[in-house]
Formats: C-alpha cells, sequence, structure tokens
C-alpha cells in the first residue's frame, strides 16, 4: 500500500467512524465501481441474472460481465494493410480469396453492399479491416447470409485494428451464396426493412469473402500464461482446462470462505477471439456467452462475479465451450479459473 493509499484509507476511516455498521456497504460499492467499469469497457457486454443453489439454500448470484475480449493474436504473421488475396493463418489454413468489396458508409452514404461467391466445399470466412476512430461508436455491418442474418457484428474490432475474420454458416447442397454487409440493428428479421443504427458512427468497411484448406493435421495451439494464485485479496479457488474441441465441457465445485467468486477464462489458437464460453451456477444457466481470448488480468477487471455467498457454501460451477459454425479441424486451448474474495472488515 503506497502512502497516499494508506492516507486515504486513515481518512477515510475517521470519517465514518460514527455511522452504523452495514456489512453490505463494501458489496453495494464493488457493484457500482463494477458497473462503472463495465460502462467505460469497448465491449458490449451481456449480462444477467442467475441463482445459485447450493446446499439446500437459495442464493441470488447477479453476474457483471466485463468487456468481451477477444484475442490479442494476430491473424497473421503481419497485420495487413489491405486484405490480401491468399495468406496463411498461423494455424497452417491457407486462405483464398474469392470476393471483395467496401461498404463506403462515411465517404458515400451507403447502408448495404453484397457480394455472391461460389461453393466449392471448402469452409468459407469473411474478413475486414477495422477502421481507424473509436470502434465503441462506429456502426458496425452485420453479416447476411442468403438473406438470414447471422451471428457477425465483427465485435474483435472493439478491441484493435488490421484485420479480423469471421465464419460463414453456409446453407447445405448451395452452389453458391449472397452475403451482405448491412449496418442494421439487431431487431433486424429477413424481408423486413432495419432501421439504422441512430448510435452509431458511419465509417468504411474493407470486405473480403475467403475459402481456406485447413491443415493437413491438427496445430496444437500454444501454451496458456498460468493464472496467478492471487490477484490482490483474491484467492486462486479452482480452474479447469482443455483443447476444444476435444475438451468442450468442464465442472467445478468451489467452497465460499465467505465472499464472491470471480470467473475469468483465457484461450490460445486461431479461434481463440471467437471461442464463447457459457457458464452455469449452481442449477441455474447464466444468460449470455463470453468471448474467449487473452485477458490482462489485474485485481479489479473481472469478468464475471456473484453476489456474496455465505461462508462454507459448496457452488458446482460449469460450462460448455464451443465455437459457433467453427471447423472442428482447428483446435482451441481454453483455461478457467475461479477466484475467492472474503469480505473483511477493514483494520481501524
Amino acid at each position: 500500500m503506497t502512502p497516499v493509499q494508506r492516507k486515504l484509507r486513515d481518512l477515510f476511516d475517521d470519517m465514518s467512524a460514527g455511522a452504523p455498521d452495514n456489512p453490505g456497504r463494501i458489496a453495494q460499492l464493488e457493484r457500482r465501481i463494477r458497473r462503472d467499469s463495465s460502462r467505460r469497457s469497448a465491449g458490449a457486454a451481456l449480462a444477467g441474472v442467475s441463482m445459485l443453489t447450493a446446499a439446500g439454500v437459495l442464493i441470488p448470484a447477479l453476474l457483471h460481465p466485463g468487456p468481451a475480449v477477444p484475442s490479442h493474436e494476430p491473424t497473421t504473421a503481419v497485420q495487413p494493410a489491405e486484405l490480401p488475396p491468399r495468406f496463411t493463418s498461423g494455424d497452417g489454413s491457407a486462405y483464398r480469396r474469392l470476393a471483395s468489396t467496401t461498404l463506403r458508409a462515411r465517404s458515400a452514404g451507403e447502408k448495404k453492399v453484397s457480394v455472391t461467391v461460389p461453393v466449392s466445399g471448402k469452409p468459407l470466412e469473411v474478413a475486414v479491416l477495422c477502421p481507424e476512430g473509436d470502434p465503441v461508436h462506429m456502426a458496425r455491418p452485420r453479416m447476411i447470409v442468403n438473406g438470414e442474418p447471422s451471428h457477425t457484428w465483427f465485435q474483435q474490432c472493439l478491441t484493435g485494428q488490421g484485420m479480423v475474420l469471421d465464419s460463414v454458416s453456409v446453407p447445405k447442397s448451395a452452389d453458391e451464396v449472397t452475403i451482405a454487409f448491412d449496418i442494421t440493428d439487431e431487431v433486424c428479421k429477413k424481408d423486413e426493412p432495419c432501421p439504422t443504427r441512430a448510435s452509431g458512427q458511419p465509417a468504411d468497411w474493407p470486405l473480403a469473402v475467403y475459402e481456406y484448406t485447413p491443415p493437413a493435421r491438427p496445430v496444437e495451439p500454444d501454451p496458456i500464461e498460468a493464472f496467478p494464485a492471487r490477484l490482490g485479496t483474491q484467492q486462486l479457488a479452482g480452474q479447469a482446462s482443455g483443447v476444444w474441441p476435444r475438451d468442450s465441457s468442464f465442472t467445478l465445485t468451489v467452497t465460499s470462505p465467505g465472499g464472491y467468486f470471480r470467473i475469468e477464462h483465457r484461450c490460445t489458437g486461431h479461434l481463440a477471439g471467437r471461442l464463447p464460453i457459457t457458464y452455469q451456477i449452481g442449477d441455474e444457466p447464466s444468460h449470455g456467452a463470453w468471448i474467449c481470448g487473452h485477458r490482462t488480468l489485474d485485481e479489479t477487471n473481472g469478468m464475471l462475479w456473484t453476489e456474496k455467498i455465505p461462508e462454507g457454501t459448496k457452488v458446482t460451477i460449469s460450462g460448455k465451450v464451443d465455437v459457433p459454425e467453427g471447423d472442428h479441424d482447428r483446435q482451441t486451448r481454453w483455461s478457467v479459473a475461479v477466484y475467492s474474495s472474503k469480505i473483511v472488515k477493514l483494520a481501524r
């Protein structure tokens, strides 16, 4: 603790000396800090309210998501200044560009562009060069395949620039597909007009469609940096790891010290920035999924938190790991860690 921090704590202790004891005050402050941090984060987070059931006790667990952080591993050895006609990814997959276009929302006021590409049986992916500027306020295009909106919003552009990739779900028996890139809201449905995002700033988006040939043998992903035994006052309570698709689920049982649990994950591999992990705490599922990748950990930048759990309560935390439309020949290494934080009263 620095001298400034020590002086601040002494000052706050003196100011609060006459206040009634409120065991929930620390929890309220931590929730406010996490909420404010989430609002400042680049990721558009998913939040959900879950209930914990353990040892016959029904415990509310409010999950506070942090930003969805994709992998910081480059898609290629060097981030390109343009979308190349051919390249080889870090796991040895050979990419060939089938078509390219640019959605000129800023320079020409375009709202939608599309390309039609043949289907050879090889998997397809779309690529985009993330525009310069503030990614939080940019209107990101959504991919629509043969009229069906996809999950793709190029969320990877929220945390970096350069080229990012995402998978294309190709309809069965299709000889060709038309892929549209549309600056629309999530409420957009097939054959219905889509309103422009009111909060999104227009930008120009270079786009391309690639087909690729996976490596002859799956490439083993790089090792994951070990989770620290402690993060400030938080102590590592349990962890699980595996390699997708061979390992696609996990279960951990941890005992509460009388405080909170914090959940973190990290991933490596070409698909790390697209691999979502869904969590179930107790008997109730969480709402939403969190994209994996490499996260920088500190004491406050938590991904998921629970409310206070009574001391001695055993809690089961399970999860599922999967890549939507992912190629199962391309492995992703994942690791999940659970930290416990005991509530203690500050010494006077």
